[in-house]
């Protein structure tokens, strides 16, 4: 497989964050937050955090890189005071947050991740595995595993794909109220192009769960959309895409992601 071009990781260093905002419409009430549901700006917090690992380890990854080591468009290890330490020979980075950070998006971080890695990072069947260690982030505490793996680079359509999966992770809010959270999403990357900034496709489905057994389960129904442009301008909701969320039978919303380019609705 021929190595895409440097705009690829520019394509990996963007925020994700799926939240209830904006440019958002409802094709049913919400869920009502009561004591048998979950509130759906609880799972989407819950999901843009996730996704903000990700992106701290897309960033460690390619600030790491050896021989084809890129610039990340959106540093998100900016944090000062942050140590990133790598060890090729037992395929790990460890990065070290310290007592706190706060990094130029405003992201609060504290604590430590280790990344595990198999193979040469665009290279498919690569897979990276993350471990949370007193780790919190904008004060959400985190602990379990975030596997991703490289399923491949699409030639014809420029797109990279990667798979990233969580099982029976731990999550405590603000509040204090502990969570479990299962995700296995799909991204699409079509990487960036001299006329282009990168767009990238997210599917998938995934649940949140509290210590009373109270489950609330998402899906993506049509898959979420973001642009590089939007992104640089500060704006991290998808401009396509809806995201259906449910509790029981009792409770059922979709959300749905609309915008003209990047100005918010």
């Amino acid at each position: 497989m021929n190595n895409p071009k440097k705009y690829l990781f520019n394509s990996l260093a963007i925020a994700l964050l799926i939240t209830a905002v904006s440019c958002v419409t409802s094709d049913h009430e919400d869920m009502a937050p009561t004591a048998k549901s979950i509130p759906s700006e609880e799972i989407s917090g819950m999901m843009g955090l996730m996704e903000e690992v990700d992106l701290m380890v897309m960033s460690a990854m390619q600030q790491n890189l050896s021989q084809q080591r890129l610039v990340p468009l959106l540093d998100e290890l900016s944090c000062p005071g942050t140590i990133i330490t790598r060890d090729d020979k037992k395929g790990e980075i460890k990065i070290d947050f310290g007592n706190g950070c706060v990094s130029n998006r405003g992201m609060e971080k504290q604590g430590n991740l280790t990344i595990y890695y198999s193979g040469g990072f665009l290279s498919k069947g690569s897979q990276l595995t993350i471990d949370f260690e007193n780790f919190s982030l904008n004060g959400h505490q985190m602990q379990g595993q975030r596997k991703l793996e490289n399923l491949g680079y699409d030639p014809i359509k420029k797109s990279l794909r990667f798979s990233s999966v969580m099982t029976d992770f731990k999550l405590v809010n603000l509040e204090g109220q502990a969570f479990n959270l299962n995700q296995n999403y799909i991204r699409d990357l079509e990487i960036s192009t001299d006329s282009d900034g990168f767009r990238i496709y997210l599917q998938g489905s995934g649940s949140l769960s509290t210590e009373n057994y109270i489950t609330a389960k998402f899906e993506i129904v049509r898959p979420l959309k973001y642009m590089q442009e939007c992104i640089e301008s500060g704006i991290a909701d998808p401009i396509e895409g809806s995201l259906e969320i449910s509790s029981g039978t009792e409770y059922s919303t979709i959300l749905n992601f609309e915008s003209e380019g990047c100005s918010s609705i």
